[in-house]
């Protein structure tokens, strides 16, 4: 399924509409929008398919993930992360 999804992206040519559904989709989720953008986004969600998958996809996502309990990280995660993001800069 998911190389279906992103065949389908492959083959649409996004415009602006598109890239702003994109550059806001987690603020739509959120509800964090002002009503002329989700008046806006909502409108082209509904003619457009591709976009309606990624927002439905991504609102799956973030519902599972808030669905899932929180765990602490072992020790010392903190700092092998940090670690590894400067090795990663150095390169």
């Amino acid at each position: 399924m998911v190389s279906r999804i992103v065949g389908m992206f492959k083959r649409h040519r996004m415009d602006d509409d598109c890239l702003e559904v994109r550059e806001r989709s987690s603020d739509l989720i959120d509800g964090d929008i002002d009503e002329p953008s989700e008046r806006r986004i909502k409108g082209h969600i509904g003619r457009c398919g591709p976009c309606n998958t990624f927002i439905n996809t991504l609102r799956a996502t973030v519902n599972l993930l808030r669905s899932t309990p929180r765990q602490e990280p072992s020790d010392g995660f903190r700092a092998r992360v940090l670690k590894s993001i400067r090795e990663d800069q150095k390169s």
